[in-house]
This record gives structure tokens, C-alpha cells and sequence, in this order.
């Protein structure tokens, strides 16, 4: 693991001369491909994705979709420039933490590549121009639902819940969950029951596609001293209340089956959802070592895959049954 930390010498005391040396060294090394790969590790945009994923799919499931088209736009990207910033937030107040994980160790502020004042720079950018845009764009419910998002997870899960809480992953989810009802607010300006419920579809899938993460990571959250639920309460009850989730979420998943009358996205929704829970089973059943850790690995690739194949199931129905919304 590299150090960061700055030594002094006998000429100069106060390590001066040795932090110009580094910031020269840094501006000597300065790659420009390196640099956007590091705002883009930066800002979390694979996280990010998935948000501004699920938003759009609220956006056409909307009323009147195509005709406020600029709208959607606008909040698309709102979102995707807010949660980019608080994918920044997370990180600013992580470095130490992040040094200490495999997965983590080599983000830019980890490695000191992207100072921590270059970072509040770069997240103040984003977060502004996410005001601006769905200020001007959108209306105020979606900037208000994206502001709640954006700082429900750079600041209330990050600093609050994370190191306090085993439980952090269940109720910080909620910030992550937001973007399909941004998304519909983006569009409409008002809550309905349908992208309610989408919310609460994502909001039960967290923990059921996180926690394997954090059993195949456990050690490294032991290590960073986080207290993730299976270095706190044990393998067996994470792999437990991972059965647990997984089985809400796939009752949840047939909510909008029942709302909208949609049987080509119910049908995805239930055989995607068994295979879901079929998974947690075998993650259960599994004995602790290799195999487990592996599996726990490829649960947590699949339940990715199991998100975005109901969202795309919703637009799918949509398009071939035509069907209203309350």
C-alpha cells in the first residue's frame, strides 16, 4: 500500500520542500487520459448509470413522455450530474477507508492522484450544474427529490450511517432509490402509486444485492473497521437477511403487474424474481470458504442484471400494451 504522508528533513523541518516536490511531480506526470478516467472513478459513473437508468425508465413510464421531452432531458441529466457529486462526497470522506479495501484502494483520492480540495471543487461543479439545469428544466418537487438523494447519500450515509451502523446499507438505499419517482416527478410534477412502488423495488433490492458484496468483502470492511452486517452479526445472518430481502423484493416486483394489468413484465417479474431468491437459497445453503465467497461474488453480478431486466420489463410492457397510469 502506497503512504502519502510527507517526511520532513533535517533542512526542512516542516516538510515543505517535499510536499513542491510531490505536487511537481504530480503536475510532471500529469496524463490527460489518466486525469478524465479518474473524474469519471471519481464521480462513481457506473453507480451512477444504474440511477440515471432507472430515472429514464420513470420518465417513459410518465403520462405524456414524448411531449415534454425537454423535461426529461433535463432531469436525466440533473441526475446524473447530482449523483455523480455525491458518488465525489463519498469519496472526499473515505480515502483513509478506501486505502484499506481491494476494491477501492486504487480511486484517485486513495492514491492521491486527484487532491481532496480538487475533489470538493470538482463535486461543487457537478452539484451546481444540477441545480441550474433542473431549476431551469425540471420542477421544484424534482429538484427537492434530488437534492434529498444527493445528500441522503454523500452525507447521511456516508457520514453517519456507514461507521455507525450495521444496518447502514437498508436505510441509506433509500437515497439510491429515488431516481424512478425523479424521474416520473420530471415529467408530471406530482407522485403517483406506481413509481412510489419503484422506489420501494429498489429500496428492498439494495440489501439483497449489496450484503453478498459485503460477505465476499468481509474481511476488508473488518480491516477498515466498517461495520458491514457480516463482520458485525455473522456470515448466517447476513446470508439470512439476504433470503429475507430477496423474497420482499420479488413480492414487491409484482406490485406493478397487479397497478398497471401487465402481464408480459409480471411474468419477468416472477420467473426473474424466483431464479433471484433460488440464488439467496444456494448462497445460504453453501458452507463458509471459496466457493461461498465466489458465489456470494456472482449473486451480487446477477442481482445488477435482475434490476435492469425488470425495469427494461416495464418499458417492454408499455410499449406493447399501451396501458394508462393512475
Amino acid at each position: 500500500m502506497k503512504s502519502h504522508v510527507i517526511t520532513a528533513t533535517p533542512s526542512d523541518p516542516d516538510g515543505l520542500l517535499s510536499a513542491a516536490g510531490t505536487e511537481a511531480a504530480r503536475h510532471q506526470n500529469f496524463r490527460p487520459g489518466l486525469f478524465l478516467h479518474d473524474l469519471w472513478v471519481l464521480a462513481k459513473a457506473r453507480v451512477v448509470s444504474l440511477l440515471v437508468f432507472t430515472a429514464a425508465v420513470g420518465e417513459i413510464l410518465a403520462p405524456n413522455a414524448l411531449i415534454h421531452w425537454q423535461s426529461a432531458l433535463a432531469g436525466l441529466f440533473g441526475i446524473a450530474l447530482a449523483g455523480g457529486a455525491g458518488g465525489v462526497l463519498n469519496q472526499i470522506v473515505e480515502p483513509d477507508l478506501d486505502q484499506h479495501m481491494r476494491r477501492t484502494l486504487h480511486r484517485p483520492l486513495a492514491e492521491g492522484r486527484i487532491s481532496r480540495r480538487g475533489a470538493i471543487v470538482y463535486a461543487a461543479l457537478l452539484m451546481t450544474a444540477a441545480i441550474a439545469i433542473l431549476a431551469w428544466g425540471t420542477n421544484p418537487l424534482t429538484l427537492i427529490l434530488t437534492l434529498a438523494g444527493t445528500v441522503g447519500y454523500g452525507v447521511v450515509y456516508t457520514l453517519y450511517l456507514k461507521p455507525s451502523t450495521p444496518w447502514n446499507i437498508v436505510w441509506g438505499g433509500l437515497a439510491g432509490a429515488l431516481p424512478p419517482l425523479i424521474g416520473w416527478t420530471a415529467i408530471t410534477g406530482s407522485i403517483a402509486a406506481l413509481p412510489v412502488v419503484l422506489v420501494l423495488l429498489v429500496f428492498v433490492w439494495t440489501p439483497a444485492h449489496f450484503w453478498p458484496l459485503a460477505i465476499n468483502c468481509r474481511r476488508d470492511y473488518a480491516k477498515a473497521c466498517i461495520p458491514m452486517l457480516p463482520c458485525t452479526h455473522g456470515i448466517d445472518r447476513t446470508r439470512k437477511e439476504v433470503l429475507n430481502y430477496a423474497i420482499l423484493t420479488w413480492v414487491v416486483s409484482m406490485i406493478p403487474a397487479f397497478l398497471t394489468g401487465d402481464w408480459i413484465y409480471g411474468g419477468i417479474a416472477w420467473l426473474s424474481g424466483a431464479w433471484f431468491v433460488g440464488m439467496a437459497l444456494r448462497l445460504k445453503a453453501l458452507p463458509e470458504g471459496q466457493e461461498m465467497d465466489q458465489y456470494a461474488r456472482s449473486m451480487f453480478a446477477y442481482s445488477i442484471s435482475y434490476l435492469f431486466l425488470l425495469y427494461t420489463a416495464l418499458i417492454l410492457g408499455k410499449l406493447v400494451m399501451g396501458y394508462g397510469f393512475f
